[in-house]
């Protein structure tokens, strides 16, 4: 569990300092500003395949202290450690990813907090790339919800349980499913070793880079054959501007400048 001075100076990276008492104006400014503060990235195993701990001190140590990022295991298993730290009643949920697969039931590899504020009941997410709403969603169902680029909705199916789905130009499409048993830390190592090891993961497959708040977000473009330079990407839902990233050196200064990450030329991929 996170020690006080864990959760002063997490607070503090955050912006936060003051969102201590439970509500839910501070649940919905923590969400904010952690998508903010601290990109969804899978930086830290991309190139090595190295299985990282999922152990408090350990994700403290990465996120917080080393600014490495993290992706949804990482950031919302810790993000779960300060919610509770703070008094908040929360559940953490094993999600099915479907945004972007072909498969009707994809596997679990996705974490999620159901948190309980008296009558009213949130989803929070800090752990998603571009598509994250900004602040939790409602858990209710069948009505749409307007957050910062998009809108999105919970169906209930009868196979799936709960799933939120997200507007896009097509309509809404599944972004990610859920049942409401309760999961914990050690229900999630396997897929986060599943997911940084093995050669068919996506996480192994494709660079993820994202930052996003409720006026823009920031993405670093990876290179496919329409367009195979890597770019830094700045949308705010008018415009588009596309930066081209030349070197490995101008990587680390993006990351650094704009990311607020500390990675090294060694730590990334090959840029030309």
């Amino acid at each position: 569990m996170l020690t006080d001075s864990m959760a002063k100076l997490y607070l503090e990276v955050l912006g936060c300092s003051d969102a201590k008492t439970v509500c839910k104006e501070n649940l919905f400014r923590l969400q904010s500003a952690h998508l903010a503060e601290i990109p969804y990235t899978n930086l830290s195993f991309f190139r090595n395949g190295v299985v990282t701990s999922l152990e408090t001190e350990a994700l403290f140590e990465r996120i917080i202290l080393k600014n490495k990022g993290g992706y949804c295991f990482e950031l919302n298993g810790l993000f779960s450690k300060l919610l509770r730290y703070l008094g908040y009643d929360v559940t953490d949920f094993f999600g099915r990813w479907h945004f972007g697969s072909a498969e009707a039931v994809p596997m679990r590899r996705h974490r999620i907090l159901k948190v309980v504020l008296g009558s009213e009941t949130f989803l929070a997410d800090a752990g998603i790339g571009s598509l994250c709403p900004v602040t939790p969603l409602a858990f209710e169902h069948d009505i749409i919800q307007q957050k910062n680029f998009r809108s999105y909705r919970i169906v209930k199916d009868s196979q799936l349980g709960n799933v939120v789905q997200a507007e896009t130009p097509t309509g809404f499409l599944p972004y990610f499913s859920f049942t409401e048993d309760p999961h914990f830390p050690h229900d999630f190592v396997y897929v986060h070793a599943y997911c940084i090891q093995q050669p068919d993961s996506v996480f192994r497959n494709k660079l993820f880079l994202h930052k996003i708040t409720a006026e823009k977000q920031q993405m670093i473009v990876v290179p496919t054959p329409e367009s195979p330079v890597w770019a830094l990407r700045i949308w705010d839902n008018k415009k588009e501007e596309l930066t081209p990233i030349k070197s490995k050196e101008e990587m680390v200064k993006l990351l650094k400048e704009v990311f607020k990450l500390d990675y090294t030329a060694a730590d990334l991929p090959e840029i030309s």
